[in-house]
């Protein structure tokens, strides 16, 4: 009886050429530098102060600003300039936290686009990027397992 395949071809296809193991290795790697870039994500604090370091504020990629520490020498600024100075010290906390995101993921995953740069989209995209990886796995594994099964190994 004639299978249509050549005495050299194998019932997998490609699968049988197929580095299990590798691919395994593989996996566990980029699933490590996954948690590890969500790790340094969440530890990264952004830090900026104004009018002459009396005001000093950090803020954080889950809980946006976490201190604001007056002087009470910044009490002789008018409110205006003590809300301006204040303002100023946010957007420049903010855009530190944005360059050590940017820097986190260009190093964990080969440089990203501008997109990266907000803490918050940084985080949903690794999320995203590793459920993606791991359904993937899950169905080469699952299909890998169907064909082990079906070929009676």
């Amino acid at each position: 009886m004639q299978t249509g395949r050549t005495p050299m071809e194998s019932p997998l296809g490609n699968f049988a050429h197929i580095d299990v193991e590798a691919l395994l290795r593989d996996s566990r790697k980029r699933a490590a530098a996954f948690e590890a870039a969500q790790k340094e994500v969440a530890a990264a604090v952004g830090r900026a102060t104004a009018a002459n370091g009396h005001i000093v504020v950090e803020c954080t990629a889950q809980g946006g600003v976490t201190r604001l520490e007056i002087d009470p020498r910044a009490k002789r600024m008018s409110v205006k300039d003590m809300s301006a100075a204040i303002l100023a010290a946010l957007r420049k906390a903010d855009a530190d936290l944005q360059r050590q995101v940017s820097t986190i993921m260009g190093d964990s995953f080969g440089g990203m686009d501008d997109a990266m740069a907000d803490p918050d989209t940084a985080l949903a995209k690794v999320a995203e990027a590793q459920q993606a990886f791991d359904g993937m796995m899950s169905d080469a594994m699952g299909e890998l397992d169907r064909l082990r099964k079906k070929l009676g190994h």
